[in-house]
């Protein structure tokens, strides 16, 4: 009898073991996993503030690119203008001849000239200037 009992007690001792063992791995496992899940929602932190980062930039982006665009079609349309000014100016010197009037009277053409640069320059400043 106390051999039978001895057995298993050694056989009580031995399954009180491996299950104390299975237990610890089991424990070990599950800190690994919290371990990789608290990794992972970092992760997840981190990735949502770098797209919500780069959503920022992207819209920041396009809202640049429509201002450009809008100059660049503002200015399209100055340049319009001034070139049917130009066309217009270019009909009015056809008609006259200034050889013969700038002999006759060079200080009026010379002061219609002065003064006619002195627009042009101003509105070639105004159209290609940062400032709408």
């Amino acid at each position: 009898m106390w051999q039978v009992t001895g057995i298993l007690g050694v056989a009580l001792v031995l399954t009180v073991g491996a299950f104390k063992m299975y237990v610890d791995k089991a424990e070990a496992e599950q800190e690994v996993m919290a371990s990789q899940l608290r990794q992972a929602a970092d992760n997840q932190l981190v990735l949502e503030t770098s797209i919500t980062s780069l959503n920022t930039q992207i819209i920041e982006s396009e809202k640049r690119q429509q201002q450009v665009l809008d100059r660049m079609n503002q200015l399209q349309k100055e340049n319009a203008q001034s070139q049917v000014e130009v066309e217009s100016i270019r009909k009015k010197f056809a008609k006259h001849n200034l050889d013969v009037l700038s002999l006759r009277k060079p200080k009026l053409i010379e002061k219609i000239i002065n003064k006619g640069t002195k627009e042009v320059l101003s509105d070639l400043e105004n159209i290609t200037s940062l400032n709408p």
